[in-house]
């Protein structure tokens, strides 16, 4: 079942890219000689007037087929179809425009995907889940439970519109609504020192409240300055106020640069069963696993983040010299305690067991619901705001690789994404169309890398045409989009291998 919602859905995605190549082609009078789905041996086609449309063996993919595309064609293409109906015959803003019609049609697909699913099911709501204490939002009045309704008089429908305008530093006007009435804050951001987050192992001694200094290094010198001064294997001794000190390994410090706040944590996920699993009933709410409290979301975040590690590892957070949380790893066997009906139950697992738990979907409840606005034509309206929302976010994510804020890590390839549509399926037909439409946007803006062999670097290569005002040499274009293609080969299995990686666990 999986694997046919995975081949329905990459076929959608594919259908709407190639259309736009496609279409446009016909429009500037380009033979097209094949619309296919997929690639290798053919499976099933239709030879229609002048095009074959065929479906192929491997579903990861597809190609418009253009008279006169590449250089080993065109010799051939040549003998059969008039010069006028050859792609490389065509002037450069036409190839432009045929290259960059894939990407738009993925781009409008996902927009339209988007604007039907708001229509349909409406937006998640923007809970808060915590705020922090001495934070503006603390000061301002905001409350665990809020919903950001709107900020800046503007309907909120992604936490990642506020995040933006947090950073900016400025003054907001936030409407929650709390108990079913809406309330006004006005909300000036803080500038937060640097954060860190020390991974220690082989811990000896206890953390404070307020970390003075690493070794010799004092802490108000910064912890970029303190990240140089040691290497991963290193001992370490942390000392805080009040003569407390810890020495541990170095096992990983990551640094964030100062930045502003609020002073709060989105909703995501409660700790509170969705579905019976194993011992574990449906409405059971987690509130102890060994020694580690779980009060809210928050809580349940950091406990998914290290109950991976064994008891030899720590989690250190701070803001500036601050110790946020600290969390120490778990080991093989686990005592959880939840609330059952109010009344508390202990259950004894496996650690391994457990993980394997946290890893289904739809176990765990949502920190939030879905709200929907006034009619279906506002909804619509909300939902074309939805996706450009998440292509603002998509573009900066791949804006980031080149300047190696963001990795090859962090992107999935086709195990990653059989996984997810397996784990989508599991969730209901919602995931399922929501994820069809990241899909879509996702191909847009990737399609749109500078890149020999993609989209962008036909594109590229056109607009250097229009400016120098002379033909490039198509067996140097063949070349260029050979060498690209090879490298988006690696790059493709290198991105497999991750996700490899990540489906074994």
């Amino acid at each position: 079942m999986i694997a046919l919602y995975f081949i329905v859905i990459f076929t959608g995605v594919v259908v709407a890219h190639e259309l736009g190549h496609y279409l446009f082609a016909k429009l500037f009078g380009v033979k097209v000689l094949e619309f296919a789905i997929g690639f290798g041996p053919k499976l099933f086609s239709i030879k229609g007037k002048e095009t074959t449309f065929s479906i192929k063996l491997i579903p990861l993919g597809g190609y418009v087929r253009m008279a006169g595309e590449d250089l080993e064609s065109l010799e051939k293409d040549a003998e059969s179809v008039p010069k006028e109906q050859l792609f490389n015959s065509k002037p450069s803003w036409q190839r432009f425009l045929i290259a960059f019609s894939g990407p738009l049609f993925s781009i409008l697909a996902g927009f339209l995907i988007f604007a039907i699913a708001g229509a349909i099911w409406g937006f998640p709501e923007v809970i808060v889940e915590r705020v922090q204490p001495n934070s503006p939002a603390y000061y301002a009045g905001l409350q665990s439970g809020d919903r950001i309704v709107s900020v800046d008089g503007k309907t909120l429908i992604e936490s990642s519109v506020l995040s933006r305008k947090i950073k900016n530093g400025k003054e907001l006007n936030i409407v929650v609504e709390r108990n079913g009435n809406p309330v006004e804050l006005n909300i000036k951001p803080q500038l937060l020192p640097e954060s860190a987050v020390f991974v220690l192992e082989d811990v000896t001694g206890s953390p404070g409240n307020k970390l003075l200094k690493v070794d010799r290094a004092p802490v108000s010198n910064g912890y970029s300055n303190i990240a140089q001064m040691f290497q991963p294997g290193e001992i370490v001794e942390l000392i805080f106020e009040n003569g407390k000190k810890i020495r541990a390994t170095l096992k990983n410090l990551s640094i964030s640069e100062p930045y502003f706040a609020l002073g709060i944590y989105y909703a995501s996920f409660e700790p509170v069963f969705n579905t019976d699993v194993e011992s574990f009933k449906a409405g059971d709410r987690i509130v102890r696993v060994n020694d580690f409290l779980i009060n809210d979301g928050l809580d349940f975040s950091y406990f998914v983040q290290g109950i991976s590690t064994d008891q030899s590892t720590m989690y250190l957070y701070f803001t500036g010299d601050t110790l946020d949380k600290a969390l120490q790893g778990f080991p093989e066997n686990l005592e959880i305690e939840v609330l059952r009906n109010g009344h508390p139950v202990i259950i004894n697992t496996a650690k391994s067991d457990f993980i394997s738990i946290l890893g289904m979907p739809n176990v765990f409840r949502q920190g939030f619901n879905y709200w929907y606005p006034g009619n279906v034509f506002e909804a619509f309206s909300l939902g074309v705001k939805w996706a450009m929302e998440l292509l603002r976010t998509m573009v900066e994510i791949v804006s980031n690789l080149f300047t190696g804020q963001s990795s090859l890590r962090e992107f999935t390839g086709p195990i990653g994404i059989v996984k997810l549509v397996g784990d989508a399926a599991k969730a209901g037909m919602k995931m399922v169309i929501l994820l069809v439409g990241l899909i879509t946007l996702n191909l847009g803006v990737v399609n749109l890398l500078p890149l020999p062999a993609l989209d962008g670097g036909r594109m590229v290569l056109a607009l250097i045409e229009m400016v120098i005002r002379k033909r490039i040499d198509p067996k140097v274009e063949a070349y260029i989009h050979a060498i690209g293609f090879f490298i988006l080969i690696g790059i493709l299995l290198y991105i497999t291998f991750i996700d490899v990686g990540r489906f074994l666990g």
